[in-house]
Order: structure tokens, then sequence, then C-alpha cells
């Protein structure tokens, strides 16, 4: 298991997309503007009602994000963010598909439309697309091609989404932040400058010296604690016969050998 924290995250963001499926499909908090109607936990309420456990769940979320912040860091990017996952995948096709643009056009449309349909499927019945005469067939088909451009945009541009333009993440720079545990170079002497660990990272980071760095664009505050350096450290060492020299530390002053 050298790509552990690879298994852990994948299997971490799916559970979490399961919830977001799972919650509105059974009806614990779902809204359907189409036909005027809501519920919370199975019992169905006024329309207008439906709005408050969703902008609560919101709420929550946003405070779970600076309590994150404040023990572990972006936790919630590297682990349970559906768009994190989005990106993944995306940057898995891109590395695979390589010159066939016409293809990852094509999967990249297949990703966008099923992301939308996980966000609509919280506010409206999904069968409303399949009956224009509706009232709010046009409109929420309009709203859908909207956000499903969003969602191709974000697909598209994969982990630069992550780095750059994610909302959440320019959240995250107004939040307080500390790190229980920070991925760090453990052994300098060691490191053959493979770099591997720069490769992996979703980030465009440098593993073996961000802890060092308090900056959110290029040090610990960008990082997402994903395990994607400790992973492939682990896989370039092995080769060798060797440990990986990367490792989640707690105190990084005990490895610190000068300028790392």
């Amino acid at each position: 298991m050298l790509q552990k924290f690879k298994l852990f995250r994948n299997i971490s963001y799916l559970f979490f997309i399961l919830l977001l499926v799972a919650i509105p499909s059974l009806k614990i908090v779902k809204m359907d503007i189409a036909h005027n109607q809501s519920w919370i936990f199975g019992h169905e309420i006024e329309l207008s009602g439906g709005f408050r456990p969703i902008v609560i769940t919101i709420g929550l979320i946003a405070i779970f994000i600076i309590l994150a912040n404040l023990v572990l860091g972006r936790v919630f990017c590297g682990w349970i963010c559906p768009g994190g996952f989005l990106a993944q995948v995306q940057e898995y096709f891109k590395k695979i598909i390589k010159n066939k643009k016409t293809l990852y056009y094509l999967i990249t449309l297949i990703s966008s439309v099923l992301f939308s349909l996980l966000f609509f499927n919280w506010i409206t019945d999904l069968r409303v697309f399949f009956y224009p005469t509706n009232p709010s067939f046009w409109p929420l088909l309009g709203a859908f091609i909207v956000i499903t451009g969003f969602f191709y945009y974000e697909a598209f541009i994969a982990d630069k989404w992550c780095r750059v333009y994610c909302p959440t993440g320019i959240y995250h720079k107004i939040t307080p932040f500390n790190h229980i545990v920070k991925p760090f170079l453990t052994d300098k002497s060691a490191c053959t400058d493979c770099k591997e660990c720069i490769k992996a990272c979703p980030m465009g980071l440098d593993p073996r010296k961000m802890a060092l760095i308090n900056d959110f664009d290029r040090g610990i505050q960008a990082c997402i604690i994903c395990g994607e350096c400790v992973d492939a450290c682990a896989v370039a060492n092995a080769k060798n016969g060797k440990e990986g020299i990367i490792k989640f530390v707690r105190d990084i002053k005990k490895y610190y050998q000068g300028d790392n």
C-alpha cells in the first residue's frame, strides 16, 4: 500500500459524494422548486421552509472549514470537496488521454453534466428536464446550462481550478491557519532530487520546502494535506529498497537541517 493516502483520499471523496446524492434522494433535505415542494427527514413542508436547512448546512460547512484550518489546514479541499475530486479525476484523464483533445472535451462534458445533476438534485426533481410543459422547465434548463458551463470550465482546467480560481480556496485565505502535522523532507541528505513529490502535488508546490514557507501561494497554507507527495516519495524510494523520506511530521525542528 505505497499509495495509501491516494486510496484513503479517494474513499473519503466518494463517501461525501454519495452523501450528497443520498441526502436529497432520500428526502432527508430536499427541495423541488418545479413542483413547489420540499422535505426534511421525509416530512413534506412548505417550499420556503426548505431553504432553511440548506442555509444551515452551508453555515456549518463554513464553520467546519475555519475549525479544520485551525487544526489541520485545508483538509476540506484535499479530502471532502467534490470539486477537488472532479479536478483529480480530470487531471488523471488529461494524463492518459494526452493529445486526444476531442476525447478530453467529451469526458469533460460528461463530468460537468454529472456534477450539475448532483447539484440540481438538491433543488428540484430531475424528471422536470423531460417535461417541457412544466412552467419551471425553461428557467431550470437555462440554469442547468449555465451551471454546467461553470463545471465544464472547472473540470477542463483541472488542478488549476483548486490552485487559482476556487471560491472556497479564496475563503481559506481569510481564515486562520495551523497544522498539527505537515509534509516535510525528513532526511535532506537522502534526497536524490527526483522531483517526484513536486510532480505529484496537485497544488504545484515543492513539498520539500513548503512547510518552512508561510505563504498561501507557495507555502504550507496552500497545502491541501492530500498526502500525494508522501505517496510519490515512498514509491520513488521503494525502487531502491528504501523508505520514503517525505513524511507527515508534527515537529519540523526535529528534522530541519538549515537551508532545506
